[in-house]
């Protein structure tokens, strides 16, 4: 299966974002050798595709959502994807216009919006490419937000409506929280601290990928 990479001279082609929210027309976009690849790499490869898509989408909405008390409505859909030769995403274009001037609740609100009608829907699309597994997307985006989390955090912003999120068991509607505690400090045989995820994105599969720094795998052998 080819490999996802970043090249300026490589060949973009813009879809419509809301291709996120149809499994048939997003399976158009996979590798022309993807029926042949074993189920291992197909997840690998779809977590690593839902990585760089998380990071465009959801790194500086939670830093605005925080720093800026405004967000932008990913749940439309709205706007092009530009995917890059090997099918991954580089950027989401013209995603719409950020509300702005939100209230503590209003935060709340949006903060809810995303998760049902935006990681969820994006989570379920490639779940559904990828044998059911959706704790994989679900860590991935969880990491993605945990990062604009800290973003926000290092201009002293107020991140408690995600640091709260985090450490939820549930959702308000009563449904367990995928989203929580993505990363946690553990300590290493020599004493120190090392912070790993809760769970493995799994890109160790792919061919010139190896274990991330933040895995929490003691061992990963190629599949």
């Amino acid at each position: 299966m080819p490999l996802p990479h970043t090249s300026a001279s490589a060949a973009m082609t813009d879809v419509p974002a809301s291709i996120l929210c149809h499994p048939h027309q997003f399976e158009a976009l996979l590798p022309g050798d993807w029926a042949a690849s074993a189920p291992a790499r197909k997840v690998a490869w779809l977590s690593l595709w839902s990585q760089w898509f998380f990071a465009d989408a959801l790194i500086s909405w939670a830093d605005q959502l925080c720093s800026q008390q405004q967000a932008c409505p990913l749940w439309e859909f709205n706007g092009q994807l530009a995917l890059n030769a090997a099918g991954c995403p580089e950027r989401w274009h013209l995603r719409g216009e950020p509300l702005c001037g939100l209230t503590s609740a209003q935060q709340h609100q949006l903060t809810d919006q995303l998760i049902c009608q935006f990681i969820a829907p994006v989570c379920q699309t490639l779940s559904s490419l990828a044998g059911n597994n959706l704790t994989v997307f679900w860590s991935n985006a969880a990491v993605r937000l945990w990062q604009g989390m800290q973003q926000a955090d290092s201009k002293a912003a107020d991140v408690r409506i995600l640091q709260n999120l985090f450490s939820a068991s549930h959702f308000a509607d009563g449904s367990i929280n995928r989203l929580k505690a993505p990363l946690r400090t553990v300590k290493t045989p020599d004493g120190g601290d090392k912070t790993e995820r809760r769970h493995c994105c799994l890109i160790f599969r792919l061919d010139e990928h190896s274990k991330c720094a933040s895995c929490p795998l003691e061992k990963c052998g190629k599949h």
